[in-house]
């Protein structure tokens, strides 16, 4: 098969785990009140520690409203803080609070839980080359999209 016929059918199987990848990470976020791309969000401001929204826009690639709409929520839900910049009153500090750190905390394992069920299998050489392809492929997407 040819990178032509080749290139539709790997795109359509990307979407697909994509899509499965989606739904069961909702459904674990689910007793939280996540979703998946709200998780997402939460988990870059927890990782940073301290970040403004602007940077976690280019940083996810995401569009401005929809991260403001996260942020929102997870300012309502208790998750994180928002402080106005001292340096500009236009931007935003986001921080997670101590009861966002405990939930990311039990997502956290519970994500790990679920790694290692799905990663049994898949031996060590192959899941190493599945890592090394999609990085690639990654990084062909970066520089087209």
């Amino acid at each position: 098969m040819d990178n032509l016929q080749s290139a539709p059918i790997i795109i359509g199987k990307l979407l697909n785990i994509g899509g499965m990848l989606q739904r069961h990470g909702n459904r674990i976020l689910q007793p939280f009140g996540l979703n998946q791309q709200q998780f997402s969000i939460f988990f870059e401001i927890a990782k940073a520690g301290k970040v403004k929204q602007k940077d976690m826009v280019n940083r996810l690639l995401l569009e401005k409203a929809h991260v403001s709409k996260v942020v929102k929520k997870l300012h309502g839900m208790g998750l994180i803080t928002i402080t106005a910049s001292d340096e500009d009153k236009r931007s935003a500090w986001l921080a997670p609070t101590q009861e966002g750190k405990q939930i990311l905390n039990k997502c956290r394992g519970i994500f790990k839980e679920w790694n290692k069920q799905w990663s049994k299998a898949v031996d060590d050489i192959e899941l190493n080359s599945i890592l090394e392809n999609l990085s690639h492929l990654q990084a062909v997407f970066e520089d087209k999209i």
